[in-house]
């Protein structure tokens, strides 16, 4: 059943990968959309949303006048609007999505990860409280931490570790929307999308992380291939890979489509979703793949076990080591 709505909607990373696409198809289906924004490198918000819509759509100029953009911070409470707006927004939006993070998986990040992905998510339910507005909420699949097998969308804390301070504060920022969710009974609906890549359709993407660090590694490559040219034409790299490994990826316009979707049905109010590929590409296809786009004949997929991949991983970091100190013990020799 689809839910009643003024059609007016307040929504937070409008610059960001997910956001920008949810924003666009939100236009499209004839909501008026209030982006949260903020000037940055000297560019001012709507400016900043006008060129994100621009590159995802060519038809975007002719829904200019179904957004506008409000100056704010998550990080601050209420998003930092001003009061004279928040008055007027409320009875206006009845939906909030908050899609603003920080994807780093880097600990050096971690406070200021917090700030953005806890602090963020606790600042969004009290505006959604007082806007009387349901709560739409990104997390993410991989809250899940280091846990295997199946899991399912109503499975929350297992006791799981996490392996960086992106899985860590996004655990921590939807364990906030849940207990605001479950403690005064508002409505929330929470979305967990896997790794997301660009369009289905294009390609476009606005984020370079995830896959596309793999992907990096194979250009740098195929760089140094074509630098070298003959000298490593005969040379033959293998790239281990786990066997029967797969890699959940989900392309942007998908997820952008499903979070639509599910927004609009009653049924889905305090519900959890993923949001993942069904039947996911395994590794080797998906490396191979990005290797004959690149040009390099010279590199094999070499599927191994985890146990060897680990074991390889770790004579590799040995390796380093070792020719780490050969440089400076020559470097010392040299200076003497």
């Amino acid at each position: 059943m689809e839910m009643k709505s003024s059609k007016s909607v307040l929504l937070t990373g409008g610059t960001g990968f997910i956001g920008s696409f949810l924003g666009m198809r939100l236009l499209e289906e004839g909501y008026k959309v209030f982006f949260l924004a903020r000037r940055k490198n000297n560019k001012d918000a709507r400016e900043r949303i006008r060129e994100r819509l621009s590159m995802i759509s060519p038809a975007a100029s002719k829904y200019a006048n179904q957004w506008s953009v409000l100056e704010g911070d998550t990080t601050l409470q209420f998003f930092g609007i001003d009061n004279k707006v928040l008055v007027k927004l409320k009875g206006q939006a009845d939906k909030v999505f908050h899609c603003a993070a920080l994807l780093s998986f880097s600990s050096n990040n971690e406070a200021q990860a917090r700030k953005i992905n806890v602090q963020g998510a606790q600042n969004a339910t009290e505006l959604a409280e007082f806007l009387g507005a349901e709560l739409h909420y990104l997390s993410t699949a991989y809250i899940a931490g280091n846990r295997t097998g199946e899991i399912r969308e109503d499975e929350f804390d297992e006791g799981q570790s996490f392996r960086n301070a992106y899985e860590r504060t996004k655990f921590e920022a939807e364990k906030i929307v849940r207990v605001w969710r479950d403690s005064k009974n508002s409505r929330a609906v929470i979305y967990r999308p896997s790794i997301v890549i660009g369009d289905s359709k294009t390609g476009l993407a606005f984020s370079f992380t995830g896959y596309y660090a793999v992907a990096r590694f194979f250009w740098s490559i195929a760089e140094f291939f074509k630098r070298e040219g003959e000298k490593v034409s005969n040379f033959p790299l293998p790239i281990p890979v786990v066997r029967d490994s797969a890699l959940n990826l989900i392309t942007v316009d998908a997820v952008a489509d499903a979070i639509f979707r599910l927004s609009e049905k009653s049924e889905s109010l305090s519900k959890v979703f993923h949001i993942v590929h069904p039947y996911p590409p395994k590794n080797s296809m998906i490396f191979d793949t990005s290797i004959k786009f690149l040009g390099f004949p010279r590199v094999r997929i070499w599927p191994v076990s985890l146990y060897m991949l680990r074991f390889l991983a770790k004579l590799l970091w040995l390796f380093s080591l070792f020719l780490g100190r050969v440089g400076y013990f020559l470097r010392r020799s040299g200076g003497n």
